[in-house]
Protein backbone atom coordinates (compact mmCIF):
# COMPACT_ATOMS: atom_id res chain seq x y z
CA UNK A 1 0.00 0.00 0.00
CA UNK A 2 2.71 2.26 -0.72
CA UNK A 3 1.97 5.61 -2.27
CA UNK A 4 3.14 6.61 -5.40
CA UNK A 5 5.65 9.50 -3.87
CA UNK A 6 6.08 9.57 -0.75
CA UNK A 7 7.42 12.79 1.19
CA UNK A 8 11.27 13.46 1.87
CA UNK A 9 11.33 16.61 2.80
CA UNK A 10 9.14 20.51 2.31
CA UNK A 11 9.26 23.88 2.30
CA UNK A 12 6.39 25.92 2.92
CA UNK A 13 6.41 29.48 2.38
CA UNK A 14 2.67 31.54 3.11
CA UNK A 15 1.81 34.80 3.32
CA UNK A 16 -0.48 37.82 3.07
CA UNK A 17 -1.01 38.88 -0.45
CA UNK A 18 1.61 36.37 -1.64
CA UNK A 19 1.39 33.30 -4.27
CA UNK A 20 1.80 30.28 -1.49
CA UNK A 21 5.06 27.86 -2.20
CA UNK A 22 4.92 24.02 -1.26
CA UNK A 23 8.75 23.10 -2.39
CA UNK A 24 8.73 18.90 -1.83
CA UNK A 25 11.38 15.97 -2.02
CA UNK A 26 9.99 13.17 -3.19
CA UNK A 27 10.45 9.22 -3.76
CA UNK A 28 9.33 7.13 -5.70
CA UNK A 29 9.98 3.36 -6.92
CA UNK A 30 8.14 4.77 -10.22
CA UNK A 31 11.19 5.96 -12.35
CA UNK A 32 8.74 6.45 -15.40
CA UNK A 33 6.03 9.17 -14.39
CA UNK A 34 3.88 10.98 -16.77
CA UNK A 35 5.11 14.42 -16.29
CA UNK A 36 2.06 15.61 -18.42
CA UNK A 37 -0.40 14.02 -16.14
CA UNK A 38 1.07 15.89 -13.00
CA UNK A 39 1.80 19.77 -14.71
CA UNK A 40 -0.89 21.86 -13.81
CA UNK A 41 -3.27 18.99 -11.97
CA UNK A 42 -4.77 19.23 -8.64
CA UNK A 43 -1.95 17.94 -5.51
CA UNK A 44 -2.74 17.49 -1.92
CA UNK A 45 0.10 17.47 1.14
CA UNK A 46 -1.88 16.32 4.39
CA UNK A 47 -0.10 17.09 8.07
CA UNK A 48 -0.90 14.19 10.81
CA UNK A 49 -0.68 14.26 14.02
CA UNK A 50 -1.50 10.85 14.79
CA UNK A 51 -4.08 9.17 13.22
CA UNK A 52 -6.10 12.61 13.05
CA UNK A 53 -5.26 15.54 9.69
CA UNK A 54 -4.56 18.61 11.04
CA UNK A 55 -3.52 20.86 8.01
CA UNK A 56 -4.14 20.29 4.23
CA UNK A 57 -2.18 22.21 1.50
CA UNK A 58 -3.77 21.95 -1.87
CA UNK A 59 -2.55 23.83 -5.33
CA UNK A 60 -1.66 22.79 -8.43
CA UNK A 61 1.66 21.31 -9.88
CA UNK A 62 3.66 24.33 -11.84
CA UNK A 63 7.04 22.60 -11.79
CA UNK A 64 8.49 18.69 -11.25
CA UNK A 65 11.91 17.29 -11.55
CA UNK A 66 13.27 14.03 -12.27
CA UNK A 67 16.48 12.95 -10.47
CA UNK A 68 19.09 10.27 -9.49
CA UNK A 69 17.88 6.82 -9.33
CA UNK A 70 19.34 4.93 -6.29
CA UNK A 71 19.28 1.35 -4.75
CA UNK A 72 15.37 0.74 -5.01
CA UNK A 73 13.67 4.47 -5.30
CA UNK A 74 14.22 7.63 -7.81
CA UNK A 75 14.63 10.65 -6.25
CA UNK A 76 12.00 13.75 -7.62
CA UNK A 77 11.30 17.26 -6.52
CA UNK A 78 8.24 19.18 -6.98
CA UNK A 79 6.59 22.42 -6.76
CA UNK A 80 2.70 23.35 -5.69
CA UNK A 81 1.13 26.75 -6.09
CA UNK A 82 -2.51 28.20 -5.98
CA UNK A 83 -4.62 28.13 -9.15
CA UNK A 84 -3.66 31.59 -8.67
CA UNK A 85 -0.56 31.30 -10.06
CA UNK A 86 -1.62 30.64 -13.93
CA UNK A 87 -2.87 34.30 -13.43
CA UNK A 88 1.15 35.19 -13.96
CA UNK A 89 1.06 33.38 -17.20
CA UNK A 90 -1.16 35.50 -18.68
CA UNK A 91 -0.79 38.92 -19.97
CA UNK A 92 -3.20 41.73 -21.70
CA UNK A 93 -3.97 45.51 -22.75
CA UNK A 94 -7.53 45.52 -21.96
CA UNK A 95 -9.87 48.22 -21.03
CA UNK A 96 -12.33 47.50 -18.12
CA UNK A 97 -15.39 50.42 -17.33
CA UNK A 98 -18.08 51.43 -15.16
CA UNK A 99 -16.80 48.27 -12.71
CA UNK A 100 -15.21 47.94 -9.21
CA UNK A 101 -12.74 45.89 -8.42
CA UNK A 102 -14.26 42.85 -7.34
CA UNK A 103 -15.91 42.51 -10.55
CA UNK A 104 -13.24 43.33 -12.31
CA UNK A 105 -10.73 40.80 -10.31
CA UNK A 106 -13.54 38.19 -10.60
CA UNK A 107 -13.42 38.48 -13.95
CA UNK A 108 -9.43 37.74 -14.46
CA UNK A 109 -9.88 35.24 -11.94
CA UNK A 110 -12.82 33.11 -13.91
CA UNK A 111 -10.35 33.41 -16.43
CA UNK A 112 -7.39 31.36 -14.81
CA UNK A 113 -10.08 28.94 -13.54
CA UNK A 114 -10.10 30.46 -9.94
CA UNK A 115 -13.87 30.04 -9.00
CA UNK A 116 -13.60 29.61 -5.16
CA UNK A 117 -13.31 33.25 -3.59
CA UNK A 118 -14.92 35.26 -1.23
CA UNK A 119 -14.33 39.06 -0.51
CA UNK A 120 -14.90 40.31 3.17
CA UNK A 121 -15.37 44.35 3.30
CA UNK A 122 -15.78 46.56 5.57
CA UNK A 123 -16.74 48.97 3.15
CA UNK A 124 -17.44 48.87 -0.70
CA UNK A 125 -15.22 49.05 -3.20
CA UNK A 126 -15.53 52.10 -5.53
CA UNK A 127 -16.78 52.00 -9.16
CA UNK A 128 -14.04 52.56 -11.47
CA UNK A 129 -15.10 54.76 -14.35
CA UNK A 130 -11.96 53.60 -16.48
CA UNK A 131 -9.72 51.23 -15.68
CA UNK A 132 -6.86 50.28 -17.82
CA UNK A 133 -4.67 46.66 -17.80
CA UNK A 134 -1.68 47.75 -19.72
CA UNK A 135 0.81 45.67 -20.65
CA UNK A 136 0.79 43.66 -17.43
CA UNK A 137 0.00 39.93 -16.11
CA UNK A 138 -3.42 38.42 -14.61
CA UNK A 139 -1.71 38.73 -11.49
CA UNK A 140 0.18 41.96 -11.57
CA UNK A 141 -3.32 43.28 -12.33
CA UNK A 142 -5.65 41.63 -9.48
CA UNK A 143 -2.87 42.82 -6.81
CA UNK A 144 -2.73 45.89 -7.88
CA UNK A 145 -6.41 46.56 -7.97
CA UNK A 146 -6.15 44.77 -4.40
CA UNK A 147 -3.42 46.79 -2.79
CA UNK A 148 -5.59 50.48 -4.10
CA UNK A 149 -8.14 49.32 -2.04
CA UNK A 150 -6.41 48.48 0.77
CA UNK A 151 -7.17 45.17 0.08
CA UNK A 152 -5.24 41.93 0.95
CA UNK A 153 -5.36 38.11 0.27
CA UNK A 154 -4.91 34.85 1.77
CA UNK A 155 -5.94 31.20 0.93
CA UNK A 156 -7.87 28.44 2.93
CA UNK A 157 -6.89 25.26 1.82
CA UNK A 158 -9.37 21.78 2.36
CA UNK A 159 -8.59 17.93 1.29
CA UNK A 160 -9.09 18.69 -2.10
CA UNK A 161 -9.42 22.05 -3.33
CA UNK A 162 -8.24 26.31 -1.61
CA UNK A 163 -10.22 28.90 -1.59
CA UNK A 164 -9.12 32.42 -2.18
CA UNK A 165 -9.67 35.09 0.22
CA UNK A 166 -9.80 39.16 -0.49
CA UNK A 167 -10.15 41.07 2.93
CA UNK A 168 -9.52 45.16 3.35
CA UNK A 169 -10.05 45.13 7.02
CA UNK A 170 -8.17 42.45 9.73
CA UNK A 171 -11.07 42.77 12.37
CA UNK A 172 -12.68 40.79 9.43
CA UNK A 173 -10.28 38.04 10.03
CA UNK A 174 -11.01 34.50 11.98
CA UNK A 175 -10.01 33.74 15.06
CA UNK A 176 -8.22 30.03 15.20
CA UNK A 177 -8.11 29.52 18.63
CA UNK A 178 -4.72 29.83 21.12
CA UNK A 179 -1.23 29.87 20.38
CA UNK A 180 1.18 28.56 23.91
CA UNK A 181 4.12 30.18 24.46
CA UNK A 182 6.63 26.94 25.90
CA UNK A 183 10.18 27.67 25.81
CA UNK A 184 11.18 24.80 27.84
CA UNK A 185 12.96 21.68 25.33
CA UNK A 186 11.27 19.89 23.12
CA UNK A 187 11.47 16.95 25.08
CA UNK A 188 9.53 18.31 27.42
CA UNK A 189 6.43 19.92 25.81
CA UNK A 190 3.68 18.07 25.98
CA UNK A 191 1.95 19.80 22.78
CA UNK A 192 2.22 21.85 20.15
CA UNK A 193 3.45 25.07 20.81
CA UNK A 194 5.90 28.60 20.09
CA UNK A 195 8.89 27.50 21.92
CA UNK A 196 10.79 31.24 20.92
CA UNK A 197 9.15 34.68 20.57
CA UNK A 198 10.42 38.18 19.71
CA UNK A 199 8.61 41.66 19.64
CA UNK A 200 10.17 44.14 17.21
CA UNK A 201 8.34 47.74 17.51
CA UNK A 202 10.05 50.43 14.54
CA UNK A 203 10.38 54.17 13.98
CA UNK A 204 7.92 54.42 10.81
CA UNK A 205 6.03 57.36 9.07
CA UNK A 206 3.47 58.88 10.83
CA UNK A 207 1.68 61.05 8.65
CA UNK A 208 0.50 60.76 4.96
CA UNK A 209 -0.64 63.59 2.56
CA UNK A 210 -1.89 62.72 -1.06
CA UNK A 211 -2.86 65.25 -3.48
CA UNK A 212 -4.67 65.10 -7.08
CA UNK A 213 -6.59 67.58 -9.60
CA UNK A 214 -9.99 66.85 -11.36
CA UNK A 215 -10.88 69.24 -13.91
CA UNK A 216 -14.09 69.50 -13.60
CA UNK A 217 -13.57 71.24 -9.78
CA UNK A 218 -9.29 72.69 -11.23
CA UNK A 219 -9.32 75.00 -7.93
CA UNK A 220 -10.15 72.59 -5.80
CA UNK A 221 -6.20 70.94 -4.29
CA UNK A 222 -8.10 67.55 -3.64
CA UNK A 223 -5.13 66.86 -0.53
CA UNK A 224 -6.01 64.44 1.95
CA UNK A 225 -4.38 63.67 5.28
CA UNK A 226 -3.51 60.74 7.23
CA UNK A 227 -2.24 60.89 10.68
CA UNK A 228 -0.98 57.78 13.07
CA UNK A 229 -3.44 56.62 15.90
CA UNK A 230 -2.79 53.36 16.62
CA UNK A 231 -1.10 52.96 20.15
CA UNK A 232 1.16 49.87 20.77
CA UNK A 233 0.53 46.38 22.34
CA UNK A 234 2.25 48.06 25.05
CA UNK A 235 0.13 51.14 25.58
CA UNK A 236 2.65 53.68 24.41
CA UNK A 237 2.63 56.23 21.26
CA UNK A 238 5.31 55.02 18.74
CA UNK A 239 4.65 57.49 16.51
CA UNK A 240 5.26 61.30 18.79
CA UNK A 241 6.62 62.70 15.76
CA UNK A 242 5.12 64.23 12.94
CA UNK A 243 7.67 61.87 10.08
CA UNK A 244 5.31 62.90 7.06
CA UNK A 245 5.48 61.42 3.42
CA UNK A 246 3.55 63.49 0.79
CA UNK A 247 3.00 62.68 -2.59
CA UNK A 248 1.53 63.71 -6.35
CA UNK A 249 -0.53 62.49 -7.76
CA UNK A 250 -3.33 60.44 -5.18
CA UNK A 251 -4.63 58.60 -8.16
CA UNK A 252 -8.00 59.48 -7.45
CA UNK A 253 -11.01 62.12 -8.50
CA UNK A 254 -13.26 62.28 -5.45
CA UNK A 255 -12.67 63.16 -1.80
CA UNK A 256 -15.18 59.92 -1.13
CA UNK A 257 -11.67 57.85 -2.65
CA UNK A 258 -9.05 60.12 -1.55
CA UNK A 259 -9.53 59.35 2.40
CA UNK A 260 -9.34 55.78 2.16
CA UNK A 261 -6.22 55.88 -0.49
CA UNK A 262 -4.48 58.33 1.90
CA UNK A 263 -5.44 55.93 5.13
CA UNK A 264 -4.33 53.24 3.01
CA UNK A 265 -1.23 54.35 1.82
CA UNK A 266 -0.10 55.33 5.77
CA UNK A 267 -1.11 52.07 6.87
CA UNK A 268 1.17 50.53 4.40
CA UNK A 269 3.72 52.73 5.85
CA UNK A 270 2.81 51.67 9.18
CA UNK A 271 2.01 47.93 8.88
CA UNK A 272 5.44 46.74 10.62
CA UNK A 273 5.42 49.52 13.72
CA UNK A 274 4.98 46.28 15.64
CA UNK A 275 6.24 42.69 14.58
CA UNK A 276 6.58 39.59 16.58
CA UNK A 277 8.10 36.74 15.13
CA UNK A 278 8.20 33.26 16.75
CA UNK A 279 9.93 29.63 15.93
CA UNK A 280 7.56 26.29 16.89
CA UNK A 281 6.00 23.76 15.45
CA UNK A 282 2.30 24.65 15.73
CA UNK A 283 0.48 23.62 12.47
CA UNK A 284 -2.43 25.29 12.56
CA UNK A 285 -0.66 29.00 11.83
CA UNK A 286 -2.37 30.05 8.77
CA UNK A 287 -1.50 33.55 7.23
CA UNK A 288 -4.90 35.74 7.51
CA UNK A 289 -6.27 34.18 10.79
CA UNK A 290 -5.68 35.86 14.79
CA UNK A 291 -4.63 33.53 17.50
CA UNK A 292 -4.18 34.54 20.83
CA UNK A 293 -0.96 33.95 23.08
CA UNK A 294 -1.00 32.59 25.78
CA UNK A 295 2.06 31.59 28.35
CA UNK A 296 4.17 34.25 28.11
CA UNK A 297 5.49 36.27 30.81
CA UNK A 298 4.81 39.51 29.43
CA UNK A 299 1.15 40.23 30.22
CA UNK A 300 1.05 42.37 27.37
CA UNK A 301 1.86 40.13 24.97
CA UNK A 302 -1.25 37.43 25.98
CA UNK A 303 -2.99 38.98 23.52
CA UNK A 304 -4.79 38.15 19.72
CA UNK A 305 -2.55 38.34 16.69
CA UNK A 306 -2.79 38.24 12.91
CA UNK A 307 -0.39 35.62 11.79
CA UNK A 308 1.26 37.61 8.49
CA UNK A 309 3.62 35.20 7.04
CA UNK A 310 5.01 31.44 7.84
CA UNK A 311 7.85 29.25 6.64
CA UNK A 312 7.39 25.57 7.11
CA UNK A 313 10.15 23.08 7.14
CA UNK A 314 9.64 19.32 7.48
CA UNK A 315 11.74 16.02 7.20
CA UNK A 316 10.58 12.07 7.70
CA UNK A 317 13.61 10.65 6.10
CA UNK A 318 12.97 7.31 8.03
CA UNK A 319 10.85 6.71 4.69
CA UNK A 320 13.58 5.94 2.37
CA UNK A 321 14.53 2.84 4.95
CA UNK A 322 18.30 1.42 3.77
CA UNK A 323 18.83 4.21 2.29
CA UNK A 324 18.49 7.05 4.33
CA UNK A 325 21.82 9.02 5.82
CA UNK A 326 19.65 9.22 9.23
CA UNK A 327 15.93 8.73 10.47
CA UNK A 328 13.40 10.64 11.96
CA UNK A 329 10.88 13.06 11.26
CA UNK A 330 10.74 16.76 12.28
CA UNK A 331 8.76 19.86 11.89
CA UNK A 332 8.69 23.50 12.70
CA UNK A 333 7.62 26.86 11.21
CA UNK A 334 9.04 30.46 11.38
CA UNK A 335 5.98 32.99 11.90
CA UNK A 336 5.78 36.84 11.31
CA UNK A 337 3.04 38.18 13.64
CA UNK A 338 1.49 41.69 14.08
CA UNK A 339 -1.51 42.94 16.73
CA UNK A 340 -4.79 41.74 15.48
CA UNK A 341 -6.11 45.39 16.27
CA UNK A 342 -3.49 46.74 13.67
CA UNK A 343 -4.16 47.32 10.31
CA UNK A 344 -2.42 45.66 7.53
CA UNK A 345 -1.85 46.94 3.89
CA UNK A 346 -0.44 45.19 0.80
CA UNK A 347 2.68 47.04 -0.53
CA UNK A 348 0.94 49.14 -3.48
CA UNK A 349 2.19 47.92 -7.02
CA UNK A 350 3.60 50.58 -9.34
CA UNK A 351 0.71 51.35 -12.37
CA UNK A 352 2.56 50.57 -15.85
CA UNK A 353 3.65 53.70 -17.53
CA UNK A 354 2.94 54.80 -20.98
CA UNK A 355 6.28 54.71 -22.47
CA UNK A 356 5.08 57.57 -24.66
CA UNK A 357 2.28 59.31 -26.94
CA UNK A 358 -0.05 56.45 -29.04
CA UNK A 359 -1.88 56.82 -31.91
CA UNK A 360 -5.96 55.94 -31.96
CA UNK A 361 -8.53 56.98 -33.98
CA UNK A 362 -11.96 58.75 -33.33
CA UNK A 363 -15.59 56.44 -32.74
CA UNK A 364 -19.26 57.01 -31.74
CA UNK A 365 -22.45 55.40 -32.46
CA UNK A 366 -23.40 54.22 -35.72
CA UNK A 367 -24.48 56.46 -37.90
CA UNK A 368 -23.16 59.87 -36.23
CA UNK A 369 -19.87 61.59 -37.76
CA UNK A 370 -19.15 63.93 -34.32
CA UNK A 371 -19.72 62.71 -30.92
CA UNK A 372 -18.79 64.72 -28.34
CA UNK A 373 -20.00 65.53 -24.59
CA UNK A 374 -20.11 69.40 -22.66
CA UNK A 375 -16.45 69.71 -22.11
CA UNK A 376 -15.76 68.55 -26.09
CA UNK A 377 -14.22 64.95 -25.15
CA UNK A 378 -14.91 62.37 -27.71
CA UNK A 379 -14.50 58.75 -27.21
CA UNK A 380 -11.56 56.37 -29.21
CA UNK A 381 -10.00 53.27 -29.66
CA UNK A 382 -6.33 51.98 -29.60
CA UNK A 383 -5.05 49.79 -32.02
CA UNK A 384 -3.88 47.76 -28.82
CA UNK A 385 -7.86 47.07 -28.10
CA UNK A 386 -8.85 43.53 -29.01
CA UNK A 387 -12.34 43.70 -27.35
CA UNK A 388 -14.09 47.13 -28.49
CA UNK A 389 -16.35 47.22 -30.67
CA UNK A 390 -15.30 50.88 -32.29
CA UNK A 391 -18.16 52.59 -31.00
CA UNK A 392 -19.43 54.84 -28.15
CA UNK A 393 -18.68 52.64 -25.79
CA UNK A 394 -14.60 51.80 -26.72
CA UNK A 395 -13.14 54.01 -24.00
CA UNK A 396 -14.30 56.93 -21.87
CA UNK A 397 -14.68 60.27 -22.43
CA UNK A 398 -11.12 61.86 -23.63
CA UNK A 399 -9.99 65.20 -23.58
CA UNK A 400 -8.66 67.42 -26.68
CA UNK A 401 -5.98 69.67 -26.54
CA UNK A 402 -6.67 72.73 -28.23
CA UNK A 403 -4.33 75.42 -29.51
CA UNK A 404 -6.52 77.93 -27.20
CA UNK A 405 -8.54 77.68 -23.94
CA UNK A 406 -10.12 80.55 -22.00
CA UNK A 407 -13.09 81.30 -20.58
CA UNK A 408 -15.80 81.39 -23.13
CA UNK A 409 -13.09 82.82 -25.92
CA UNK A 410 -10.20 80.35 -27.54
CA UNK A 411 -10.15 78.02 -30.20
CA UNK A 412 -12.18 74.78 -30.88
CA UNK A 413 -12.13 71.90 -33.20
CA UNK A 414 -13.85 68.64 -32.16
CA UNK A 415 -11.84 65.56 -33.75
CA UNK A 416 -14.77 63.84 -35.41
CA UNK A 417 -15.39 60.08 -35.78
CA UNK A 418 -12.49 58.70 -38.05
CA UNK A 419 -9.78 60.73 -37.69
CA UNK A 420 -6.80 59.42 -35.93
CA UNK A 421 -5.33 61.41 -33.02
CA UNK A 422 -2.40 61.94 -31.03
CA UNK A 423 -2.79 60.57 -27.37
CA UNK A 424 -0.50 61.02 -24.51
CA UNK A 425 -1.26 60.02 -20.98
CA UNK A 426 -1.09 62.29 -17.82
CA UNK A 427 1.95 61.45 -16.00
CA UNK A 428 2.20 58.27 -17.94
CA UNK A 429 -0.99 56.43 -16.42
CA UNK A 430 -2.82 54.69 -19.05
CA UNK A 431 -5.83 55.65 -17.03
CA UNK A 432 -5.87 59.11 -17.74
CA UNK A 433 -5.42 59.15 -21.71
CA UNK A 434 -5.77 63.21 -23.44
CA UNK A 435 -5.60 63.97 -26.88
CA UNK A 436 -2.74 66.17 -27.72
CA UNK A 437 -3.13 66.36 -31.69
CA UNK A 438 -4.11 64.97 -35.13
CA UNK A 439 -2.78 63.66 -37.98
CA UNK A 440 -3.57 62.53 -41.43
CA UNK A 441 -3.34 59.10 -43.05
CA UNK A 442 -4.04 57.14 -45.92
CA UNK A 443 -7.74 57.63 -45.55
CA UNK A 444 -8.26 60.38 -44.24
CA UNK A 445 -6.06 62.72 -46.61
CA UNK A 446 -4.97 66.78 -46.13
CA UNK A 447 -7.71 68.91 -47.92
CA UNK A 448 -5.20 69.46 -51.11
CA UNK A 449 -2.57 66.87 -52.75
CA UNK A 450 0.99 67.07 -51.65
CA UNK A 451 3.45 68.26 -52.28
CA UNK A 452 1.48 69.87 -55.24
CA UNK A 453 0.04 72.71 -52.48
CA UNK A 454 3.17 72.78 -50.44
CA UNK A 455 2.67 76.31 -49.85
CA UNK A 456 -1.34 76.31 -49.15
CA UNK A 457 -2.09 76.75 -45.34
CA UNK A 458 -5.95 76.25 -45.07
CA UNK A 459 -8.56 75.76 -42.01
CA UNK A 460 -11.03 73.85 -44.18
CA UNK A 461 -14.59 72.05 -42.56
CA UNK A 462 -17.18 69.79 -43.51
CA UNK A 463 -20.53 69.77 -43.49
CA UNK A 464 -22.27 67.88 -41.00
CA UNK A 465 -23.77 64.82 -42.48
CA UNK A 466 -23.18 66.57 -45.89
CA UNK A 467 -20.62 66.99 -48.49
CA UNK A 468 -20.25 70.94 -48.39
CA UNK A 469 -17.54 72.89 -46.73
CA UNK A 470 -16.55 75.91 -45.56
CA UNK A 471 -13.03 77.29 -45.65
CA UNK A 472 -10.36 80.26 -45.00
CA UNK A 473 -7.05 79.55 -46.92
CA UNK A 474 -4.16 80.78 -47.77
CA UNK A 475 -1.70 80.96 -50.63
CA UNK A 476 1.50 81.59 -50.30
CA UNK A 477 3.14 80.86 -53.44
CA UNK A 478 5.37 83.77 -55.10
CA UNK A 479 3.17 86.48 -57.01
CA UNK A 480 0.30 84.11 -56.62
CA UNK A 481 -0.32 85.13 -52.97
CA UNK A 482 -4.13 84.93 -51.91
CA UNK A 483 -6.49 84.60 -49.40
CA UNK A 484 -9.51 82.58 -50.06
CA UNK A 485 -12.75 82.48 -48.56
CA UNK A 486 -15.83 79.96 -49.39
CA UNK A 487 -19.04 79.89 -47.03
CA UNK A 488 -21.25 77.00 -47.80
CA UNK A 489 -24.39 78.91 -47.53
CA UNK A 490 -24.57 82.45 -45.17
CA UNK A 491 -21.77 84.65 -44.90
CA UNK A 492 -22.38 87.02 -41.61
CA UNK A 493 -19.87 89.85 -40.63
CA UNK A 494 -20.35 91.66 -37.55
CA UNK A 495 -17.95 95.08 -37.42
CA UNK A 496 -18.83 96.98 -34.01
CA UNK A 497 -17.09 100.00 -35.25
CA UNK A 498 -14.54 100.74 -38.16
CA UNK A 499 -13.94 98.64 -41.64
CA UNK A 500 -11.23 99.69 -43.67
CA UNK A 501 -10.71 97.76 -47.12
CA UNK A 502 -7.91 99.16 -48.89
CA UNK A 503 -7.09 97.77 -52.62
CA UNK A 504 -3.83 98.38 -54.31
Amino acid sequence: NRAEFDVVSFVFTEGLSRLFRLELELASFDASPAFAEILDNRATLTFWQGAEPVRYVNGIVTAFVQGETGFARTRYKMVIEPALARANLQADNKIFQQQDSEKIIRTLLTKSGVNQVEFHLASPYWQREYCVQYRETDLAFIERLAAEEGSYYYFEHTADDHRLHFSNHTSLSEEKGELLYNPTPAGERPAPALWHWAYEARLLTSQQTLRDYTFTNPRYNQEHHAQNQQQSVLGENLAQTAYEKYDYPGRYKKDAQGEPFSRYRLEYERREAEVASAVGDDLRVIPGYRFSLTGHPRDNFNRSWLIVEVEHRGYQTGILEEEAGETGNRYENRIKLIPSLAPWRPTPHPKPRVDGPQIAHVVGPAGEEIYCDEWGRVKIQFPWDRLGQEDENSSCWVRVSQAWAGAQFGNIAIPRIGHEVIVDFLEGDPDQPIITGRTYHSTTEPPYNLPAHKTRMSIKSKTHKGSGFNELRFEDEKDREEIFIHAERDQNNVVNHDETTQIG
